[in-house]
């Protein structure tokens, strides 16, 4: 947990320190001091992973003077399960970008917009994180945020208050998807509903077309799919409200061809991703398991996969065709638009 003990603010703030949360009770943002090789040390920056440390706390006026922001800012929008943290983990790197992978100040604005937060003063806190955000480390050309999927319902907000920002909508498959959930076991289900039940509250799912009634009665893996389906038609609905800044991958995508993925996410977020970039991503983040850091290759994932449907592979095809039914009942893509890549 974060440590609770405030500090005395100075009057400006470095791009260390991190503007971690938001508290609703005394309209304060928290920094917390972390350098570069902190946060690349832990996948996500969440006081789970973070190392405790004391925070210094701001009103938000104060915060936007103490810790004005200093360069562009652009996002990497996903359904979990996908990637994404490897892709972050990859554009990560100085003299390129600073990346943030699911910054908690941004899930505590979604929490306070779904206890009943005006709209318009969510959208001005928004603003005020996405400044605050927008502070890369010195050297480097953008900041890349890697919201955590419960701040999807935030996306075409994020990209109407920032017209200068662009985005990746990265997916996985739905097989893929489904089969992630169901190899980690208790843990993964549990995960997969919390992300229906928030997705519900934020009014993502009501296109698939169930009622809590008919909800109630399916499968954990079948709430995995309509999880996934809610998560499809947001992404389409970017592509098609933001044609020009809004593009799409697969995890297969990226997988197959990491050096094209990195060159177009780089010319989209007006980055040069040359041979270093794509040598130190090569040697680091895609030897590793983004989670835990561990040295991972690609058998290795290929053989974790094919344990799961060994076990689950009844339940995984069947559902997969289950929900490939309802995304035609509601006019739904399989297949996303927008591609970032050229010719896919």
């Amino acid at each position: 947990m974060q440590d609770s003990t405030p500090l005395t603010a100075d009057s400006a703030l470095g791009p260390e320190w991190l503007a971690h949360r938001y508290d609703e009770t005394s309209d304060q943002l928290r920094f917390v001091d972390y350098d570069r090789a902190t946060r690349a040390s832990v996948p996500f920056l969440t006081d789970q992973y973070l190392p405790p440390r004391p925070f210094r706390p701001l009103g938000r006026n104060e915060a936007r003077a103490a810790a004005p922001a200093t360069a562009p800012i652009h996002f990497i929008f996903h359904s979990g399960f996908c990637c994404s943290t490897l892709l972050a983990a990859c554009l990560d790197q100085p003299g390129l970008a600073t990346s943030f992978s699911e910054p908690m100040i941004l899930n505590d604005i979604v929490g306070w917009r779904t206890r009943g937060a005006v709209p318009a003063a969510v959208g001005r806190l928004l603003d005020d994180a996405l400044a605050l955000l927008a502070r890369p480390f010195p050297g480097d050309g953008a900041a890349i945020i890697k919201p955590s999927t419960i701040v999807n319902g935030l996306a075409s907000a994020v990209l109407q208050l920032r017209r200068d920002a662009q985005a990746i909508c990265i997916h996985a498959p739905l097989e893929d998807f489904v089969t992630s959930i169901a190899k980690k076991g208790l843990d993964g289900r549990l995960w997969a509903r919390e992300l229906f039940l928030a997705m519900r509250r934020q009014g993502l799912t009501h296109r698939l077309g169930f009622d809590d009634s008919a909800t109630f009665g399916q499968t954990d893996l079948q709430i995995a799919a309509l999880a996934w389906l809610g998560q499809q038609a947001l992404f389409a609905d970017l592509a098609d409200a933001f044609p020009e800044r809004a593009r799409t991958i697969s995890s297969v995508q990226f997988l197959a061809d990491p050096e094209e993925t990195l060159r177009a996410a780089g010319a989209l977020f007006g980055l040069t991703v040359g041979k270093a970039q794509l040598e130190a991503a090569r040697s680091g983040p895609m030897q590793r398991n983004s989670k835990d850091m561990r040295q991972f290759r690609d058998a290795d994932r290929d053989q974790e996969y094919e344990r799961a449907r060994q076990t689950y592979g009844d339940e995984i095809t069947k559902v997969a065709i289950w929900a490939a039914e309802v995304a035609k009942a509601a006019s739904l893509p399989l297949n996303l638009p927008n591609s970032l890549l050229c010719g896919a």
